[in-house]
């Protein structure tokens, strides 16, 4: 990308919240230009069954709660130096933290430079307004009700950040109902999945110039979620140049989320240059790896495409789009319906061994189980496969007590339940739901198949002969009336299906693929030829051969049946394969 450097910066520094000292004066002068002199409300961190969490669990879940993983040097060192393009810019940076991304911001800046630094926790602001020095105002407070009070909309040449990561169900209400009617007045419709970072980067985008740029440490889900899909239509809109810098090894230690840096020059525009560079780590990380380099030829549709179609080529996507639409192929949906595993709440007390069932006296109202998809290593499960996990100490069975009442619990059962309560299980947040008949476990079926929903290779369906349900690690397939398990299994590991399960799914910093059920029946999947498919031999095929064999054979008579020639077939199995090695990567390192 072509660096661009920024005018002459303004002569005051954007609008804030008045704080005493120097912060206080860098505030004020624009407070009394603006009428505004709001006050500061302190977090000191969290509270009620917040800070519960964080004290029974320790930091790492502190750390989840508040969505903080602390950027590293060097790249808050790199988002600085691409960033701010002078010395006099005025930056922003939304979700100070422990103010590193403050630090290197203030470095680059002469005394006519000012940040505006925006951190939600009283003990984290201190420690970024130390950091940030004269250059740096810290404001303690929630950003989305700052930036809809103070509403300094273009006010900034630049914005740096590592929002936090908060899951839909940790995201205070409070700050969400403010958050989410930012968004609405750009035209934007977050619903209640939606995380935390998508309106940290749609109001970063708001309180830039035109010309100013962006620099944002976000979750790979970028890329490849659904309900970032408005988000990056916006993005393309709102930016004239957008890079995404991906890195094959994983930025935070103690966590599985892949992390990549989206760069942007804010310009609006009706379709941004696109480029993507991917680097091995930080030791990479310089402005001549990143400039100007992984400019991109592929127009994608942004409102259904996800951006991992960018690393497909011109010729890959086209063949991608071609079949998407071809009515030779049916979809995964239209042959059984994909539900999730059972949610049990807790199943440290919930999922048994053999033994551990027995000597409780609970076998007679327990179900047969698999829990791991390693239980399930090839396309059929069958009976004495099951019983041999039993026989090695699996926890194979589900204990389902049923919806009765305590005291019309047998005595057994009424002992173990008693147990669970001395643990405090009942007051885990699945089963609290279900009181006061807690050890009553919703939706206790048994699924014609199985779907993995943790991928390592393929998105694989297994044909349950074993009679046997799951939990949420795996998914519970349920045929239409008329199709055979076996053959949707045997016909399940296709270079069409595990295609489009690379492209349609999202994968984590492991190397897993996960497919959610919606992702998972809109697959496109083979229906001709598939009857001829012996689901045995291809079980025995995958189970010592693994899947890259395996799919030729079922390649060779589902795919060739519709008409696909051998190269467009060795074209999917090759997106297949650079899809799948590029994520599987990052589990080797």
């Amino acid at each position: 990308m072509t660096q661009m450097g920024l005018p002459v910066a303004m002569s005051d520094p954007p609008p804030t919240r008045e704080r005493s000292g120097s912060d206080g004066r860098m505030a004020n002068r624009w407070n009394k230009r603006n009428g505004k002199s709001p006050k500061v409300t302190l977090h000191p961190g969290p509270t009620g069954p917040a800070a519960e969490i964080c004290a029974d669990t320790g930091v790492a879940s502190a750390r989840k709660l508040r969505g903080g993983y602390y950027t590293p040097a060097e790249v808050a060192a790199f988002l600085a130096e691409w960033a701010i393009r002078g010395p006099c810019v005025h930056v922003l940076e939304p979700s100070a933290g422990d103010g590193e991304i403050v630090a290197a911001a203030a470095s680059r800046l002469a005394e006519r430079g000012h940040i505006i630094a925006v951190e939600l926790y009283a003990d984290e602001a201190e420690k970024a307004r130390i950091r940030g020095g004269p250059q740096a105002a810290v404001i303690n407070a929630d950003f989305f009700a700052w930036f809809a009070d103070t509403r300094p909309d273009g006010a900034f040449d630049a914005v740096l950040g590592n929002p936090p990561f908060i899951r839909y169900q940790d995201f205070p209400e409070e700050h969400r109902r403010i958050a989410f009617g930012l968004m609405h007045e750009e035209d934007l419709h977050p619903s209640r999945l939606t995380n935390a970072w998508l309106p940290f980067v749609t109001v970063a985008t708001r309180a830039l110039r035109i010309g100013g740029r962006l620099a944002l440490v976000l979750p790979a889900e970028l890329l490849q979620v659904s309900y970032s899909a408005e988000l990056r239509e916006y993005l393309t809109r709102k930016y004239s140049d957008l890079t995404v810098v991906t890195f094959r090894k994983l930025l935070f230690q103690g966590i599985q989320e892949e992390t990549v840096l989206l760069l942007g020059v804010r310009g609006d525009s009706f379709g941004a240059r696109m480029s993507f560079v991917e680097l091995d780590g930080l030791d990479d990380l310089r402005l001549d790896r990143v400039n100007g380099n992984g400019r991109v030829n592929v127009d994608l549709d942004h409102a259904r495409e996800k951006w991992t179609q960018y690393y497909l080529s011109p010729a890959e996507l086209g063949l991608i789009r071609e079949l998407e639409e071809s009515d030779a192929f049916t979809r995964l949906g239209q042959l059984a319906q994909i539900d999730v595993g059972i949610v049990t709440g807790r199943n440290e007390f919930f999922v048994l061994t053999e033994q551990e069932a027995k000597s409780h006296g609970l076998l007679p109202w327990c179900v047969r189980l698999v829990g791991r998809s390693a239980q399930i290593p090839g396309l059929v499960l069958r009976p004495k496969e099951w019983q041999k996990l039993v026989e090695e100490g699996g926890k194979c069975f589900l204990l389902q007590l049923g919806n009765v009442d305590r005291d019309a619990l047998p005595e057994s059962a009424l002992n173990y339940v008693r147990l669970g309560e001395r643990a405090g299980y009942h007051r885990q947040y699945k089963c609290r739901l279900r009181l006061p008949r807690w050890w009553n476990v919703p939706s206790v079926w048994t699924p014609d198949a199985f779907l993995l929903r943790q991928i390592h290779d393929g998105p694989r369906v297994i044909d349950n002969r074993a009679g046997a349900t799951c939990t949420d690690t795996i998914h519970r397939v349920r045929t239409v009336k008329g199709i055979d398990p076996a053959w949707l299994a045997a016909a399940s590991l296709n270079s069409l299906t595990v295609a489009f399960a690379e492209i349609r799914g999202r994968s984590y910093g492991g190397g897993v693929l996960e497919l959610e059920p919606t992702e998972a029946e809109g697959l496109p999947f083979p229906r001709l030829g598939a009857q001829y498919l012996a689901v045995d031999d291809l079980d025995a095929c995958a189970r010592r051969y693994g899947v890259r064999q395996t799919l030729r054979e079922v390649d060779r008579v589902v795919l060739g049946a519709v008409g696909l020639s051998n190269r467009d077939i060795e074209v999917l199995r090759g997106i297949w394969r650079k899809l799948y090695e590029r994520r599987i990567s990052r589990k080797r390192r």
